[in-house]
């Protein structure tokens, strides 16, 4: 179930969703000749201690994400002239091939389109209030700080889950 922040009147769409997220077909505003999606898929990896990457998982505090991703996006609009933006970050699991993030701007010409999803994205790396959890076949890594793309790998092996997990929920 999706929960949606929107911004009508400004042509911008903001939101959190549960699970992996997608481009979507939208009605763009006439005199755009220039649309960029980016779409942030999880990568297939594996880590050297722990095998195979199962899944991502995301923790996003909601009221500021969504306020943070309208900033941006309104930003962005002022700075590249953006007729349109839809930006959408996933919260939960995420599996390798599946997008955690899409950013869809519109603008009048291409050059502004591609510059407006860049900095989009570079944005929202930094600055966006989430947390990711690396879930690989025999451990976990965490990212260390608020952002997804930002901090350090912190390790978490797997005789420590029972612990933090509870004794009946070990597995």
């Amino acid at each position: 179930m999706s929960i949606e922040s929107l911004s009508q009147s400004a042509g911008i769409i903001v939101a959190v969703q549960d699970g992996a997220v997608s481009a979507v077909e939208l009605d763009w505003p006439g005199g755009c000749g220039g649309e960029c999606v980016f779409l942030g898929r999880t990568r297939g990896e594996s880590h050297e201690e722990f095998g195979a990457l199962v899944r991502l998982e995301y923790e996003v505090y909601e009221p500021m994400a969504t306020k943070v991703l309208g900033e941006m996006a309104k930003d962005a609009a002022k700075k590249f002239g953006c007729r349109a933006v839809r930006m959408v970050h996933a919260r939960g699991a995420v599996k390798p091939g599946e997008a955690s993030v899409v950013i869809q701007v519109a603008t009048p010409h291409r050059g502004e389109a591609f510059e407006a999803c860049r900095y989009l994205i570079d944005r929202l790396k930094h600055d966006l209030p989430v947390w990711k959890r690396e879930v690989w076949r025999e451990g976990e890594t965490f990212v260390d700080g608020c952002c997804a793309g930002d901090g350090e790998r912190l390790v978490k092996r797997p005789d420590s889950w029972a612990a933090d997990r509870g004794a009946g929920d070990a597995g």
